[in-house]
């Protein structure tokens, strides 16, 4: 599954510490919600989905003693993108629609508009896209209300990718490089590593194999020196599909071997055997 949605399901983790946290015995159960959080993200950043999980689920605990709203919703944002990696779609959308209802309930623009695009992921992966486009319109509303920054580009890139899904490759394109301009002005090196694969998937799509080798091996560059486990996911695929788009099944191979050691190391074994099937086939 693509990443794209997740990487920023997890933002809030830093609006969890606000002021005057409650104490028991000396202790602020809210600095130690941030703390788990800050640790279950790191995780999730490596792969380690249990690991971050057991740290989410711990900090959600926490921040229920303490009622403190946003946290929870914080929390339910990123345990339902533990859950979409794995596949568990149907709790994904639980654990979002709860995050969604708390995020309206407090007002709170940059968390309405940040689940609905998680949201709307998880409905397009389950090939609802007319639900998925209807929660990404309603995010760019609340997303233009903030100064441009990577909400926004968030949005605009689900709205390249819906899309995309639907045959419009040019739209896409537009979307992914409005988005990207997001990203420049905001240095956002990240955030441009995404933007370049998914022009990069683009380029494949339209045959530009010369345009798509240029963003995917950028994008590719830029999540290793980052660490991020899921971008580079998604480069090393798309850049093995382009090997296969253009006959050259020895670096379809080269790619695809490091894209499957990495499925094996996550225990990803239906998407290792995707690939294998692939490999095999030459498509």
């Amino acid at each position: 599954m693509r990443g794209l949605w997740l990487w920023l399901g997890l933002v809030c983790l830093v609006g969890l510490g606000c002021a005057g946290p409650a104490k028991t015995n000396g202790v602020s159960l809210r600095s130690e919600a941030v703390t788990l959080n800050d640790a279950g993200y790191q995780y999730y950043r490596q792969g380690k989905w249990s690991l971050a999980r057991e740290k989410f689920a711990q900090a959600l605990k926490f921040n229920r003693l303490i009622d403190h709203r946003t946290g929870i919703a914080a929390n339910l944002n990123n345990l339902g993108a533990i859950a979409q990696e794995q596949g568990d779609l149907d709790k994904a959308a639980t654990h979002f629609r709860e995050a969604l209802a708390i995020y309206r309930e407090a007002g709170d623009t940059g968390g309405i508009s940040e689940t609905l695009n998680n949201l709307g992921a998880v409905h397009q992966a389950q090939g609802r896209l007319k639900e998925a486009l209807e929660a990404y319109q309603e995010a760019l509303g609340w997303a233009r209300l903030l100064p441009p920054g990577p909400l926004l580009a968030l949005t605009l890139t689900h709205l390249g990718d819906a899309a995309r899904a639907q045959g419009d490759y040019g739209g896409a394109r537009a979307l992914y490089l409005e988005a990207l301009e997001i990203d420049k002005a905001k240095k956002d090196r990240r955030g441009q590593a995404v933007r370049w694969e998914r022009l990069g998937r683009t380029a494949l799509d339209l045959n530009d194999y010369a345009g798509a080798s240029k963003y995917l091996r950028e994008a590719l560059e830029e999540f290793r020196r980052q660490e991020d486990t899921g971008g580079i996911v998604d480069a090393l695929e798309s850049l093995t599909r382009l090997a296969l788009a253009l006959g050259d099944r020895q670096e379809a191979l080269i790619y695809g071997e490091r894209l499957l050691k990495i499925y094996q190391a996550r225990g990803q074994e239906k998407e290792a055997k995707k690939l294998e099937s692939m490999l095999k086939s030459g498509q």
